[in-house]
């Protein structure tokens, strides 16, 4: 696999748009990504300016990513078999959420909507009272604790609603988010790791991993992967992240589809060698003269 070590060129703006969870653009993502029950838990998010970290001096390897991809499958002929996402674990077979936990899910949503976070927090406070049973109300009050500058009880918040839910996508990303804008680089790093592990088809990790790789560690090659991953997952649907695998592509020199496992290669038969005839094999050269 070929690898250039270089910096990245990209202007902050170009990336101001992304680290989201939720459903249908680039700051609310495609089909298939964290869409929450009803009373939704997802949030929207947007980054602040990066600070791009120093490549690192040791070579590292594309599986020292850790982090699982989408793969297109062939058929024996080298055509493409239609590939199916996995669910949503966060939507699969969970137990309706309760009327009255929607409604009051909605109230607290709008008090924080309208930046009335003391009044928020305690609505979502009294939620989990309520309904221990719901992960989403820790989401947002971590988004409140984040919004007010209390970054630990920021944190304890969203490890709180992957306790309560380790399936909570949206909590993933909420808390990845968090520990990369305290610079906890490695650890966001992980965070999105244990998503994708999860879940290998979630567009929103994936994006949001590339992003780290590329802008704040500084690994290029480590983000191709994933934005590759978000742009087959989204079917090309966002032509920015098409342009900007286009251009990562160009910094590593990577011309390699690492969501591509094509059939093998079928290696043609050898050839058979003669056999000399034993009429042959037997005769001398005759002399001359």
């Amino acid at each position: 696999m070929a690898m250039v070590s270089v910096k990245p060129r990209r202007t902050v703006g170009l990336m101001a748009v992304l680290l989201v969870s939720g459903c249908a653009s680039l700051q609310q993502f495609a089909p298939g990504s964290a869409s929450a029950p009803s009373g939704s838990d997802a949030t929207v998010v947007t980054a602040e300016q990066p600070v791009i970290g120093a490549s690192t001096s040791k070579p590292m390897t594309l599986a020292e990513s850790g982090a699982p991809l989408p793969k297109q499958v062939y058929d024996s002929v080298g055509q493409k078999i239609a590939y199916a996402s996995e669910p949503n674990p966060y939507t699969v077979d969970q137990a309706p959420v309760p009327p009255q936990a929607v409604a009051d899910f909605r109230t607290a949503s709008a008090l924080l909507d309208a930046e009335k976070y003391r009044d928020a927090r305690i609505a979502f406070r009294q939620m989990t009272r309520d309904f221990p049973e719901l992960s989403g109300p820790w989401v947002k009050l971590g988004d409140i604790a984040e919004a007010r500058g209390y970054q630990d009880k920021a944190e304890e918040a969203y490890r709180q609603a992957l306790e309560v839910n380790p399936n909570n996508v949206n909590a993933y990303l909420s808390l990845a988010l968090h520990l990369r804008r305290k610079g906890e680089f490695v650890g966001a790093q992980q965070v999105y790791i244990d998503a994708l592990t999860l879940w290998k088809d979630f567009p929103g990790a994936h994006l949001n991993l590339a992003i780290l790789y590329d802008l704040y560690l500084n690994r290029p090659e480590l983000a191709q992967p994933h934005y590759e991953a978000y742009d087959f997952l989204t079917d090309g649907s966002h032509p920015q992240v098409a342009n900007w695998l286009i251009e990562v592509r160009r910094r590593t020199g990577i011309e390699t589809r690492f969501v591509d496992a094509p059939p093998p290669v079928q290696e043609p038969a050898p050839a058979e060698t003669p056999v000399a005839s034993e009429q042959n094999a037997d005769v001398e050269p005759s002399d001359k003269g």
